[in-house]
């Protein structure tokens, strides 16, 4: 009993996306889509690693 609760946590923990049903799933995509382009608007450098990684090579 008490290893099926750590489990469960556990897999929620790394695949929090699982138990999430389409319009959840949805919604989350669309609000990183509304924050990626929030921070465009605002001038912010993407947070990316082939970003980082252009940045650096050019210095």
């Amino acid at each position: 009993m008490f290893w099926y609760a750590i489990q469960s946590r556990l897999n929620m923990t790394l695949q929090p996306w699982e138990g999430m049903g389409r319009e959840e799933k949805a919604a989350l995509r669309r609000a990183e889509e509304a924050e990626r382009a929030f921070r465009a608007s605002k001038g912010y450098e993407p947070d990316t690693f082939w970003y980082r990684l252009k940045k650096k090579l050019r210095k």
